[in-house]
């Protein structure tokens, strides 16, 4: 792993994004859509909490949005400008260029949200007395589900020169994680309840990990295409990225059940047992069901 390659591919990067409208205008058109979904329903108003409840429900839709409007020029705008050979003669692996784009993709989503984060809870603050902890964790969660979505973005990029069709196929290819139970809803609700967790992380991770893998076989692919024997490569490397993802899999099933950081940065202790609880429960042979009712 060549580190300068990198950081040469995640300034360019970087600066296309921030050397033109298109990245103001993402962060500007992110803000907005945050804000109303936060605030501009009845729900917020109605609950009387001063937290990001309304947000959390519609993120995966305004995700779903956004997210492809960030990496559908990673590579597709490369290729339609002729740029994209000039890039892989770095003394760069293509897994190089594949991390220094992935990261301009991270900085640029990072910045969104760190703005998000200080406007809505200006606007708490102002309406009542929030838990910043507990938004800080929200937003983390916001942060890995991104990671996650631009991964999976880019191998849509990769996939075709068209911007308009790099944003469709990105859209397409997140719809199952954004919409699906089994996907953000399932490995988000740790965050929206102000606990940072082990196996929510891991599940965000390596499927990010499994993507950016992919991306890289993406770009290789040109050293063996049309090539006597590039149906045999085609069969190889499938076989490895189903393997990457299935080794995804079972890094998550494992830290389901292997869960040994759960920490609560709520201010009140919200999903913790006090210290007489856990006594009592270490006492007890038997299994306990725990019920809890938080107004």
């Amino acid at each position: 792993m060549n580190a300068n390659a990198i950081i040469a591919v995640f300034k360019r990067n970087l600066a296309s994004y921030f050397g033109s409208p298109s990245g103001y205008v993402f962060i500007c058109a992110f803000l907005v859509a945050s804000g109303a979904a936060a605030f501009c329903t009845d729900d917020f108003f109605s609950s009387n909490l001063a937290n990001l409840d309304q947000l959390n429900e519609w993120l995966p839709s305004i995700l779903l949005a956004f997210i492809p409007a960030i990496t559908m020029s990673v590579w597709a705008d490369e290729r339609r400008q002729g740029t994209d050979e000039l890039l892989l003669t770095l003394p760069g692996s293509d897994f190089d260029v594949v991390l220094g784009k992935y990261f301009a993709a991270v900085a640029i989503f990072t910045a969104s949200l760190i703005v998000s984060l200080a406007t809505n809870w200006l606007v708490l603050f102002q309406l009542g007395d929030p838990d910043f902890l507990l938004l800080v964790s929200t937003y983390i969660g916001y942060w890995f589900v991104g990671l996650t979505m631009l991964a999976v973005g880019m191998v849509a990029s990769f996939l075709t020169s068209n911007l308009t069709v790099a944003f469709v196929l990105g859209v397409a290819f997140n719809a199952p994680l954004a919409l699906l139970e089994w996907g953000i809803s399932a490995n988000f609700l740790d965050f929206s309840r102000g606990i940072i967790s082990f196996s929510a992380i891991i599940f965000f991770v390596s499927l990010a990990v499994s993507m950016l893998y992919l991306c890289s076989i993406l770009i290789g692919r040109r050293h063996w295409a049309g090539s006597h024997n590039g149906w045999l490569r085609i069969v190889h490397y499938s076989i490895r990225v189903i393997s990457a993802v299935l080794i995804a899999y079972s890094c998550t099933v494992f830290a389901r059940n292997h869960d040994f950081i759960r920490i609560d940065a709520t201010a009140e202790q919200l999903s913790s047992l006090s210290d007489g609880s856990i006594e009592i429960l270490e006492q007890t042979d038997t299994l306990v069901e725990i019920k809890a009712f938080v107004s």
